[in-house]
């Protein structure tokens, strides 16, 4: 799991709070070259999903009928339970679900499975900044590399 390295004290993000300990919204950076945001959850969000970080920053796991309300795409590095305070990962190198057979080094999409990317093409839903590192035989939780992860709606794919 990735670190902070900005100089807020009491960030740790592997632990979840039933009260906030930071304000909605705040940003640290990470030693993988990528930022992670303070969030709530609308509803529990497993461990390694693929979140839609709303404008609101409370967080609910991303399907392809949710993600026109994102403003961003994050991924729980630990599972948030619902009404819980977390951190979850903007870009580095964040582990994330995807679904079996997804390939390395190509666009990743939403699926109708909640907190899972593909790389099938997905009208609407390609998760622009993301590309997973290893190919997966099975679906499981795996690297990726991403940069500051959005949904980019209305691209039909490559």
């Amino acid at each position: 799991m990735a670190v902070s390295t900005s100089n807020l004290i009491g960030v740790s993000l592997g632990y979840t709070d039933s009260s906030p300990a930071f304000n909605l919204g705040t940003v640290v950076n990470l030693d993988d070259g990528g930022q992670a945001i303070y969030v709530q959850a609308a509803s529990t969000c497993a461990t390694y999903a693929a979140v839609s970080v709303r404008v609101d920053n409370k967080v609910v796991p991303l399907t392809t009928t949710n993600s026109a309300a994102s403003k961003a795409v994050g991924f729980a590095q630990v599972s948030i339970a619902s009404a819980y305070y977390g951190w979850v990962q903007l870009g580095g190198k964040p582990r994330v679900n995807v679904a079996a057979a997804c390939e390395p080094s190509v666009p990743l999409f939403t699926t109708a499975t909640a907190g899972v990317l593909d790389d099938a093409t997905v009208t609407g839903g390609l998760v622009a900044g993301i590309v997973a590192t290893t190919s997966a035989a099975s679906a499981s939780a795996v690297t990726c590399i991403a940069g500051y992860p959005h949904v980019a709606t209305g691209v039909v794919g490559f």
